[in-house]
């Protein structure tokens, strides 16, 4: 037995029983330790070709951390993402340099070469320091998990120069999936702010079509082992008219609001459309259009303006909050489908529930094609030359929207370099890690997306028999009663009574917990925290009762958390609060309860408007 590795394992199991079992059962055939000249072990790994590479110093290991960690600026930093472990010598100074307050998170490749550092030294008091933290070639859920709830407002990469030249590309690549997962918080946290107070408000307007409607699982395989063509309005959309044109009696066409205009223009009625964006802007797609034999299939947070525009029947899907799935549990249940952040990611998952048999994507380039963001023709297009002008025409419109985020150049379906951004490439992450292989991306150009097959449509045939859609769409319809629910109407107002009677008696409550927490905040600022005890206790005495009534109220009190996610996530997730570090406990306090008191009295608005509308 070994008695390093018996308690570092002991530790470990404490913080992850899963690592723990994997290095328990992890074989290191390949990893000779030998004695530095200080007497200090050093792993050294036999490489494929039989070249030998140590991974850290054989003469003072401690001192070529000590100078490695000294080059490294951590002031202000929040995040350290050390990439590489070893056996640790450069993360015990890095530990001794930080306050507790900043989170360490180290990423190591081989799963052997860390079981021998267990092996080979004591770490019981690194791997048990509250802010460090230790993954062993991660998949892309663990890091969710691992930086889930750490601030990154402010992260620092950490590259561990021998762990480095042991696996050059890993580490390059484990960081773009890192850094992409943070700009995802960021762009969470920054939808939060831009559209809570948004949905909330569009689902109340909207509650009477909520109320009435059928929902989109009526279509739930009905089409199975037909193909669904999803046409999204990417650059290369314009090539791909006639591919849809021609196939038309072949598969089940969807479309996504940016395209539908464009394809109706084209001679092409889609026998779907889709929409999920709650902006006034998406409600234009379909401003002065005809009535029409598509199918809306909607989220029940888009703008109200869209059900005025749109001349043809509309399906809903589910709210896919659960603060207010209640209203669905009034309504009927209509079906859930997966979100990705685009409206194309909706598309897709609705092909795939009405059991379409394959997915052909086009128009989906996710990248500038041509130098434009999206297809000529398209509404989007058709605004960017409504705004230009003699010394801002579209063209350098289209390449300021290049600039916005870095460029990426990436391999194109075509064969040639396409230039993408981040943003994008979410998105073609999120198609590539479905691992669909009955998922094709057919745009005529654009970015080639891993993981599924990429086959530009003018390089293969469409061979299907032909199939009456349509058909199955009115047996569906003949199905289904149009008349307004009205149980459902006097149920939703019932529930409105209640959730505003609650909110009546909670507004008062909040506004004295706000009370309290700003001067908790400042007696912390000013250090009469300590010298003040009573007045303390007595403050968080009331913030613990306005905590409990919180908590009372049944019915309400999830409306209001739906409407203060942006508040939870940035506390959670530690970014700053109002401009401010939310360092302070009372400043943190304040921001919450400032955010309750602000949802308390929004969601009053909604509620005695969607009891009007209902």
């Amino acid at each position: 037995m070994n008695s390093n590795f018996d308690k570092n394992i002991q530790t470990l199991t404490v913080k992850d029983s899963l690592l723990s079992e994997r290095l328990k059962n992890a074989a290191a055939n390949n990893i000779d330790v030998v004695d530095a000249k200080t007497g200090l072990p050093v792993p050294c790994i036999t490489c494929d070709d039989g070249k030998k590479l140590f991974v850290h110093s054989r003469v003072d290991p401690i001192r070529e951390a000590e100078r490695f960690i000294s080059e490294i600026d951590i002031s202000n930093k929040d995040l350290v993402v050390v990439l590489g472990f070893g056996f640790g010598y450069h993360c015990d100074i890095l530990l001794e340099k930080i306050s507790s307050g900043i989170n360490v998170v180290v990423i190591e490749k081989d799963e052997a070469l860390l079981k021998k550092a267990f092996e080979s030294r004591n770490l019981d008091k690194l791997i048990s320091a509250e802010n460090f933290f230790i993954i062993c070639n991660p998949s892309e859920n663990i890091i969710g998990d691992i930086f889930k709830g750490k601030s990154s407002r402010s992260a620092i990469f950490i590259t561990h120069r021998g762990s480095s030249q042991v696996y050059p590309d890993y580490y390059s690549s484990i960081v773009s999936v890192i850094k992409s997962f943070i700009s995802t918080k960021e762009v969470n946290i920054a939808t939060l702010a831009r559209f809570e107070k948004t949905w909330g408000s569009n689902i109340a307007r909207n509650i009477r079509i909520i109320s009435k409607s059928s929902g989109v699982n009526q279509f739930f395989n009905v089409f199975k082992d037909i193909p669904a063509i999803v046409v999204a309005a990417g650059p290369s959309l314009t090539h791909s008219m006639d591919f849809i044109k021609d196939n038309i009696s072949k598969a089940v066409i969807i479309a996504v609001d940016t395209s539908y205009k464009m394809l109706i223009e084209n001679g092409i009625v889609p026998h779907f459309c889709l929409s999920a964006d709650p902006q006034l802007i998406n409600a234009r797609y379909y401003e002065g259009m005809d009535e029409t034999k598509t199918i809306l299939i909607s989220d029940p947070t888009v703008h109200p303006s869209i059900f005025r525009f749109f001349k043809g029947r509309v399906f809903l899907t589910n709210i896919v909050f659960d603060m207010m799935r209640w209203i669905d549990d009034i309504c009927g249940q209509k079906g859930e489908l997966a979100h990705g952040g685009s409206v194309s990611t909706n598309a897709y998952d609705f092909a795939k529930r009405i059991g379409a048999s394959q997915v052909f994507m086009v128009g989906q380039d996710l990248s500038f094609t041509s130098g434009l963001a999206h297809a000529k023709g398209s509404y989007l297009d058709e605004q960017i030359h409504n705004k230009t002008y003699r010394l801002n025409n579209a063209e350098m419109y289209n390449r300021r929207q290049l600039g916005f985020l870095p460029k990426l150049k990436l391999k194109g379906v075509r064969g040639e370099a396409v230039i993408t951004n981040q943003k994008m490439m979410i998105f073609q992450n999120w198609f590539g890690n479905r691992s669909d292989s009955d998922l094709i991306n057919a745009s005529y150009n654009g970015v080639y997306i891993d993981g599924i097959k990429n086959i530009p449509h003018d390089k293969f045939s469409f061979d299907y028999p032909k199939i009456d859609v349509s058909d199955k769409i009115e047996d569906v319809l003949k199905k289904l009663a149009d008349a307004k629910n009205q149980e459902g109407a006097s149920r939703i107002k019932k529930r409105i009574d209640k959730m505003l009677a609650e909110i009546e008696t909670l507004v008062p409550v909040l506004e004295r917990a706000v009370n309290h927490a700003a001067n908790l905040s400042e007696m912390i600022e000013t250090g009469k925290d300590k010298s003040d005890s009573g007045k303390m206790s007595f403050i968080l005495k009331k913030l613990s009762e306005a905590d409990e009534y919180i908590e009372s109220m049944k019915k309400s009190k999830d409306l209001i958390s739906f409407s203060i996610q942006r508040v939870i996530h940035t506390i959670t997730e530690g970014y700053e609060l109002d401009n401010k570090k939310g360092d302070n406990a009372g400043e943190v306090s304040l921001f919450l309860y400032k955010g309750l008191l602000e949802g308390a009295q929004f969601n009053k608005k909604i509620l005695q408007k969607m009891k009007v509308l209902v």
